[in-house]
Parts: C-alpha cells; structure tokens; sequence
C-alpha cells in the first residue's frame, strides 16, 4: 500500500488535471479539494489499471485489477473508444533509481507507460465484419504455410509469435484501406508511424499508417504493431474477455513483467497462437488465467 502511494506522488500535476477533466471534475476543484481522499483513491486505481494493461497482473496482488463481465453488450464494427485522451496523463511518470520503495513492476510500468496508448475500461462489444474475418483467415492460412515450411523461422519473423500478429494485422488493418483481404501485404521493415506501400492493392505511400494500433485522425489507416510480443502487449485498447473477437490480441504467461505468449483471436473460444515447445503454429482453446490481457488495435481508423 505504500509503495502505491508513493508511487502515485510521482504522477505529474498536470496529469492529475487531466485526469479530473476526463472525470467531469475539471470545474469542480473546489468539490474536489474536499473529497481529495477519494479522488486519489480513484487515481491510484486508475494507474494500477493503466500498468495492469501495459505490463500484466501486479505480482503484489491476487485478484484482478480489471472489471469482467460475464456477457458481451452487443456487436459491432468499431475497436477503440474514441473518448480517449490523446496524451496519456501518466506518460512522463518516473521512478528515482535509488527510490526503493518502487516495486520491480512500478518500475516496468514506468517505463512501458510512456508510449502506451491510455486505458478506458474493458471493451463490451464485440468485432465483427470484414477485418476480423480478414484476421481469422490470414492466421489460419499463416498456420497452413508455416506447417509446409513456405515462411522462415528467423527470431521476430513470419513464423514466431510477434511475427504472427505483426503480419496478420497489417494484412487485416489494410482491408480498411482496399476493401478487401489481401494476404500478399507485407509490413515495412520498422515501426514508425510511416506509410508503407502495400504490395498488390491500392494503399501506396502517403496513405495513413498507424504504430501500436492507436486510432488514426487523418483517415483510414494501415497498422504496424512492433516487433516483439512485450512491446505489442502495450498497445491497442483492452477488451473484456466476454467480448473477445476474431482479430483481437491475446496476451498471457507474464514472466518478468512481459507476457510470453501471444496469438490471434479466431472467435470467443479459439486463438491461433505459436507453441514454443513444438516449434509449430497452433490453433487451441482461448486461454483462461488470471493472467490474459486481450486487445484490440484492428478498426481504430477506419
């Protein structure tokens, strides 16, 4: 309980503005002032629910930090939420190096939270349409061609974990853009927020590219995840796991502070994933731990 608080002393004052605005409190700080106690109660929470997202399950704690519910409310075609702050208010949190009241996970979350995409609550509706169908397709055709030895096993490569969901939702994030699923596209080489050309459709350079799945401004957009699962962990919107689609990040086994695994949503029951012991892609049952984190980085910009 101290090492939260004094890690909630270290949230930027602009941060907590932002932060009360969000809430609807920007023009109640008076009423705020009052009620500090619980406000900062709310704020603690709130950065516990951002790390939660970012880096995995607070080791510290036992239950789970985020609300789950046990039916999704509906379906539909949008990802994100796009009542989202631009800025995440806790982008410049820092934790002192000599400071050792900072847990090795406060640590992790520091540093991981400064390029992280802000956290509202759980998604409750489903996905559905062309960009799930285009992701459970190209995934399943991933697995096929991995299996008959037609993509290289290099380390962050077609055929590893990170390698798997780069592809499929770029592949799938460019049938916003062409309007249809292409599995010839091919992401660039880096990360960066650039346009890429995507090979054997429309999209041509100068078209909108989008890194880590956050919601585009300008346009329809392609999107480029990074290339290792722990940097893809932090990016896209969290879904409740009632809502799981086809197309949506699986996140589990955190080690570290970092998941370890990680696959593609074929639907609610099943993920396309890469098993590490066989050396081969597989399709199994949505992993139930305390421990997933599922995403959504597909239809932010479209």
């Amino acid at each position: 309980m101290i090492g939260r608080l004094m890690f909630l002393a270290m949230v930027p004052a602009w941060a907590w503005l932002l932060l009360a605005a969000v809430s609807g409190l920007g023009t109640l700080l008076v009423v705020m002032v009052l009620v500090v106690g619980g406000t900062t109660s709310a704020i603690s929470a709130d950065l516990h629910y951002q790390c939660d997202s970012a880096i995995g399950p607070d080791p510290s704690q036992t239950e789970t930090a985020a609300p789950h519910t046990t039916a999704a409310s509906g379906s539909g075609s949008s990802a994100a939420p796009s009542a989202a702050p631009t800025v995440n208010p806790y982008a410049e949190l820092t934790v002192a190096p000599d400071d050792t009241s900072a847990s090795d996970w406060q640590r992790a979350c520091a540093s991981s939270i400064r390029t992280a995409p802000y956290q509202l609550p759980p998604l409750q509706t489903t996905m559905s349409g062309l960009l799930g169908d285009c992701a459970r397709e190209l995934a399943i055709n991933r697995a096929l061609k991995a299996s008959a030895g037609s993509v290289d096993g290099a380390p962050g490569g077609p055929s590893s974990a990170a390698g798997l969901t780069r592809d499929v939702i770029y592949q799938a994030s460019a049938a916003a853009v062409t309007g249809h699923c292409d599995p010839a596209a091919q992401p660039p080489d880096d990360t960066e927020p650039v346009a890429p050309p995507v090979r054997g459709t429309s999209v041509q350079p100068g078209s909108a590219a989008v890194a880590c799945g956050q919601s585009s401004s300008i346009g329809k957009a392609v999107t480029v995840l990074p290339k290792t699962v722990a940097a893809q962990a932090a990016c896209g919107q969290r879904v409740d796991p009632a809502a799981v689609s086809a197309g949506d990040l699986v996140f589990w086994d955190y080690r570290s502070n970092a998941p370890t695994r990680t696959g593609i949503a074929l639907g609610a029951t099943q993920v396309m994933t890469y098993d590490p012991y066989s050396g081969r892609f597989v399709e199994q049952s949505m992993p139930t731990s305390r421990d997933v984190r599922i995403k959504r980085v597909l239809g932010g910009g479209s």
